[in-house]
């Protein structure tokens, strides 16, 4: 099956007028109550119809007993009744003139036994009445750019670029949970379960032809069809980036993704393989899904694996030229008119050398303009800056322990005003990262002095990305640009 001719399906289930959440309950943490309680909870303007045949109403809204009750057409239908009972529900959707379902009902596939049969059981019905569904065995769907939350529990994340494919109901929700903390900003999100109609590279496809999809992620476990897979990704790597995380690299993982959705792992070298040839950016653990996603969703892509580095002292220098090395960057030596141009404003005790070891200089002007040469010297085509933010935390601590000493050293007001400046220089040195990043094209990435992980800066030039560690940086351009190098073999 392929998406071309599914499309209007496809934007009905994630762009829906109107929804019925078959199943419905007031029972608070029964299934038919989490889901309703989301797609309320959120700002969706649709209609929404909860249908069960034992309530005249759930949360304020008038409940009907079945589908066919509803007087009004119904976009979508979303499944939460027991499994023995949702091919009766498909075949209620077909005579409704409901082509599209979210079927979050486990005790299929993955159950065994009687579960296999009803599974495709439901599929003929579904494939003889038009009905086109994802899952089951699904912890459900979302759009942000429509403000519609299908899944057990509200996240809320606001509108972006990043669309997420999970082949796991929990860790596609934690994944939206961070996207949502990190503000990195959400397009769709699709939560698979079994596969039985719609397939992994269905929806690829399906958010590759979306023009609010900037960045397809990934959580994958098994593909049934590699050769179809990895023809699409063919496809939609050259319009967009794609990252994946494929599971079950190892035995023992392996043979829990086939217990959790009967999906067939394979070889991961295979998977690996295809991913390389179809220019899917594989990343191996959920921290660099996440990472690696928000940045190629916020940056841009480099041409090379060449990249500049300034630091604010020589031990993260060291510790990110040999990340680099790891990874498969390199550190092109400073030609002379660099050092030239760094010469006029650092100590004349400085390195000469990329990385570049500001010395501990504290002055927002002279980082950028480091940043500034690094970033429009030809030889490069991304740049890391070490420790340029993030000092406001210890200034913090500093003034904290000097008044603990001497109560009379710092006044409220005077407190105040240097924590003020503090953050107002660093907010100087983000703003002009984001405009150095806007007038090369080339990625700069900022790893500041504080805990937290990833974070995105927003500024009147674009977002600038910055996280704790120097690894975090390098792994995101190792990345990324060896997606930009595919790119530009394949073109």
């Amino acid at each position: 099956m392929t998406v071309q001719g599914y499309d209007s399906r496809l934007d009905r289930m994630f762009f829906p007028k109107s929804v019925a959440v078959v199943g419905a309950s007031d029972v608070p943490a029964k299934w038919g109550n989490l889901v309703l309680t989301s797609i309320l909870g959120w700002r969706y303007n649709g209609r929404v119809f909860p249908v069960n045949p034992k309530k005249d109403t759930i949360l304020g809204l008038k409940s009907y007993p079945s589908l066919k009750d509803i007087p009004e057409p119904v976009d979508l239908a979303v499944f939460t009744i027991p499994a023995p009972l949702i091919p009766g529900g498909i075949r209620e959707c077909a005579a409704k003139g409901i082509h599209a379902a979210v079927i979050i009902s486990s005790g299929f596939r993955e159950a065994g036994g009687e579960g296999i049969g009803l599974e495709q059981e439901i599929l003929a019905a579904a494939r003889e009445g038009g009905v086109l569904f994802i899952g089951p065995n699904t912890m459900g769907i979302a759009s942000a750019h429509h403000s519609f939350e299908c899944l057990p529990a509200p996240t809320a994340p606001g509108p972006g670029g990043l669309a997420v494919i999970s082949q796991s109901g929990n860790l596609g929700l934690q994944l939206i949970k961070w996207i949502a903390h990190k503000q990195v900003g959400l397009a769709m999100y699709a939560g698979t379960g079994n596969e039985t109609m719609l397939k992994t590279c269905d929806l690829m496809q399906y958010l590759g032809s979306r023009d609010e999809v900037k960045v397809i992620s990934m959580y994958i476990e098994g593909i049934e069809d590699g050769r179809k897979f990895g023809e699409v990704a063919r496809t939609v790597t050259r319009k967009k980036p794609v990252i994946a995380l494929k599971a079950g690299r190892s035995q023992s993982g392996s043979r829990a993704a086939q217990s959790h959705t009967g999906s067939m792992a394979g070889s991961f070298a295979t998977y690996s393989a295809m991913f390389r040839q179809s220019g899917i950016i594989q990343v191996m653990t959920p921290t660099d899904l996440i990472n690696v996603s928000a940045a190629a969703a916020h940056l841009p892509i480099p041409r090379s694996n060449r990249v500049g580095i300034m630091t604010m002292g020589g031990g993260w220098g060291i510790i990110a030229a040999d990340e680099c090395e790891d990874s498969g960057l390199e550190l092109p030596p400073l030609p002379e008119y660099v050092i030239g141009e760094l010469d006029s404003c650092l100590p004349q005790y400085w390195n000469r050398r990329n990385p570049v070891d500001v010395v501990g200089e504290n002055d927002a002007a002279l980082y950028l303009k480091v940043i500034g040469a690094l970033a429009r010297w030809n030889e490069v085509d991304s740049v890391i800056a070490l420790g340029i933010v993030g000092r406001s935390r210890y200034v913090e601590d500093f003034i904290a322990a000097q008044v603990q000493l001497d109560s009379k050293l710092y006044s409220k007001e005077l407190k105040l005003a240097v924590l003020k400046d503090q953050v107002q220089n660093e907010e100087r040195i983000i703003s002009g990262v984001a405009a150095l990043q806007k007038e090369t094209g080339k990625p700069i990435v900022v790893v500041g002095l504080n805990e937290g992980g990833l974070r995105l800066a927003d500024t009147s030039n674009g977002r600038v990305v910055y996280l704790s560690t120097p690894e975090e940086a390098v792994s995101i351009l190792a990345h990324l640009s060896w997606y930009g190098r595919y790119l530009e073999e394949s073109s």
